[in-house]
């Protein structure tokens, strides 16, 4: 994670490190350009976190107490092991596996809240980049 800096120059600032964000950083990143990624939170994003791979492993469990009833057998949902499950599907609530990647493409993580502040000016936490 780098520190905000405001002397830095970047080609490509992306605003949200979602799955998207990451995406969008990575070509210009291998194009030679100097990038950097705005992100207040986790990066990986809502999907990886908190909505679609937490929800889904959650979903996952009920469903198949389900199928067992339907084919006449009897199952229940181990809360404990579903939730220590769905902790490690999203590694436990910690980006660090995103931030190496973003660090290994020589993408620089500016942790904070980012706006555009103007024609080639982004504002991360009151500080123009």
């Amino acid at each position: 994670m780098s520190s905000i800096d405001g002397s830095r120059d970047y080609g490509v600032i992306v605003i949200g490190g979602g799955a998207p964000g990451e995406h969008r950083a990575g070509a210009p990143a291998e194009g030679g350009l100097r990038v950097a990624v705005v992100e207040r939170d986790l990066v990986g994003g809502e999907c990886s976190y908190w909505a679609c791979i937490p929800s889904k492993t959650l979903l996952r469990p009920g469903e198949a107490v389900q199928g067992a009833r339907e084919a006449a057998a009897s199952a229940q949902v181990d809360v404990e092991a579903a939730l220590a499950w769905r902790d490690f599907m999203v590694s436990d609530y910690s980006d660090a596996g995103q931030e190496r990647w973003l660090a290994d493409r020589g993408i620089d993580l500016l942790r904070g809240c980012g706006r555009l502040a103007g024609p080639g000016v982004v504002e991360v936490d009151g500080v123009r980049i």
